[in-house]
């Protein structure tokens, strides 16, 4: 097992598609573990930003625009999940916030950042077949072009 990390950096976010989604779609029964995230911003002004984490109640469909992950083990470098900025189809679905979230937060953009490492008896899981198979990073509210970062963080 080995841990995999990716995300979006100088991000312009949206509040109807992810900033990115932890996709296990790919392999029924495949496990990924969760295990931090994190969050932050740029802005010379002061925006205010609220980020939620979420399963998806459906899931984004199509074509996937895959970001670029990084292995903490050479040896083991090709993960099973892949972690996508958008889909060609249809984005996911997200219950209504805050219902269905496993973190929200309200964030200042001017210089904000976060980072949550999660319990190691405790990680998030996403599995392939299981639900949506997916999870989700997505904005409610701050959009500005070019000044926020989502990274994700699991292992497999």
């Amino acid at each position: 097992m080995t841990t995999f990390a990716a995300g979006n950096g100088q991000f312009t976010p949206s509040t109807t598609n992810d900033n990115w989604t932890l996709d296990m779609t790919g392999g029924t029964y495949y496990v990924a573990k969760i295990i931090m995230f994190g969050w932050g911003g740029s802005n010379a002004s002061s925006n205010g930003y609220r980020t939620r984490w979420v399963r998806p109640t459906t899931a984004a469909a199509g074509t996937k625009t895959a970001l670029t992950w990084g292995s903490a083990d050479p040896n083991y470098n090709t993960p099973q999940a892949a972690v996508v900025s958008t889909y060609a189809t249809s984005q996911a679905t997200l219950p209504a916030d805050p219902n269905g979230n496993l973190y929200a937060t309200d964030w200042n953009n001017q210089g904000g950042t976060g980072v949550v490492a999660l319990p190691l008896n405790n990680p998030w899981l996403v599995v392939g077949g299981v639900l949506t198979g997916q999870f989700s990073c997505r904005n409610t509210k701050g959009t500005d072009a070019s000044l926020s970062s989502y990274n994700v963080y699991w292992d497999e």
